[in-house]
């Protein structure tokens, strides 16, 4: 008998879901609220990177992640908005840029040092550059609500529903199982309901009792007008991160912190990307006409101890959910491997670490 499943949330990490579930030979219907990747996955910075990860475990399934992403990149193809070109990194220095490339080195992670000379002849438009920084030349970029898009095209080549503008109100249990969702268009059946709802996923699953705690934090990115190419790195200095898209705008800068927008930025986001946009000038001197052409803030998913929450909800069978910051280097990984668990029961030793039970 085919498994109906329900994926709750558009994001990159419920499109991939969606798409391996499909291939799996599932009966896939995506529902999203308001339209696909119109929360943190449109509105990231888009840096897939296994760059910084507290634990042994996390770096593992962050660097697993960039070789699902390229396949997964691989498979939907020209659609799929990813460049590979790598990144230099000197946010810190001293110490402290000491310890995170020998901690890179410990990792086994393909980091290698290149000095002022080095980073010229890589980035000949960088104004500034760094005595040292780290390169880390398997690493990316992807614009996240292309990605999304592409994926979810994929996931409807394999015969997935995507329904945009139908909110999901509630999940509906009976007994210990769950049998579907409650929406803003009825009610909707289904042997597994996936909550990939980002931000609100800790919301909806309390609402079935099944606690997943988040400290969601406040994001702010700033896109230019396009360009001709002149980037080819993701720079991540000490007061500004920038990169160039495929269709050449840059985008740059991103706030990570707890509380409201004006609390977190101490300014108005127009204030900020003016900011931002002073500091991209000083890097990048001989570009002319560089203007802010949007402004994008939002809500970062991020569970509380700072790891993702991946699996079965304990108690409602049948429930699963995914939540987690980095969604954009992580999604396509966590779709393959979520998908695996739900289908067969196979969970990767991977995604050990990262179940819901540890709130529990």
């Amino acid at each position: 008998m085919t498994r109906k499943v329900i994926v709750v949330g558009a994001g990159i990490v419920g499109a991939s879901i969606a798409l391996h579930l499909a291939e799996g030979g599932a009966d896939v219907t995506v529902l999203e609220a308001v339209a696909p990747a119109s929360g943190a996955s449109g509105k990231s910075f888009g840096w897939i990177n296994a760059n910084f990860a507290e634990t042994p475990a996390y770096f593992r399934l962050r660097r697993a992640a960039i070789d699902a992403f390229h396949d997964v990149a691989d498979r939907i193809g020209a659609q799929a908005p990813v460049r590979w070109h790598g990144s230099l990194w000197w946010e810190d220095s001293g110490a402290d840029f000491d310890a995170h490339f020998a901690e890179l080195q410990a990792f086994g992670y393909e980091a290698e040092l290149v000095d002022a000379s080095g980073f010229r002849a890589l980035e000949p438009n960088v104004a500034d550059p760094p005595a040292q920084c780290i390169r880390t030349s398997v690493e990316g970029a992807a614009d996240g609500e292309g990605m999304t898009r592409a994926l979810l095209a994929a996931a409807a080549g394999w015969g997935a529903s995507v329904v945009a503008g139908c909110e999901v109100t509630g999940i509906v249990t009976h007994g210990d199982h769950v049998t579907g969702v409650t929406t803003s268009f009825g009610d909707v059946t289904a042997d597994d309901v996936v909550v990939a709802t980002g931000v609100a996923s800790g919301d909806l699953l309390a609402k079935v009792s099944v606690r997943l705690p988040m400290d969601n934090k406040t994001g702010v990115i700033v896109h230019t007008a396009p360009l001709a190419p002149i980037l080819r790195h993701v720079i991540m200095s000490p007061d500004i991160h920038f990169r160039q898209e495929n269709d050449g705008r840059i985008i740059m800068g991103e706030v990570f912190s707890g509380g409201g927008l004006d609390e977190d930025l101490g300014e108005s986001p127009a204030d900020f990307a003016a900011k931002m946009l002073e500091r991209l000038r000083a890097r990048l001197p001989s570009v002319p006409d560089l203007k802010v052409a949007s402004i994008m803030t939002g809500q970062r998913p991020v569970p509380v101890d700072g790891f993702p929450v991946i699996g079965a909800a304990r108690g409602v069978r049948g429930l699963y959910m995914a939540a987690m910051h980095s969604g954009i280097t992580l999604g396509p990984l966590v779709g393959k491997l979520a998908a695996q668990d739900i289908l067969h029961g196979q969970r990767d030793e991977l995604l050990a670490p990262f179940g819901p039970d540890r709130f529990n």
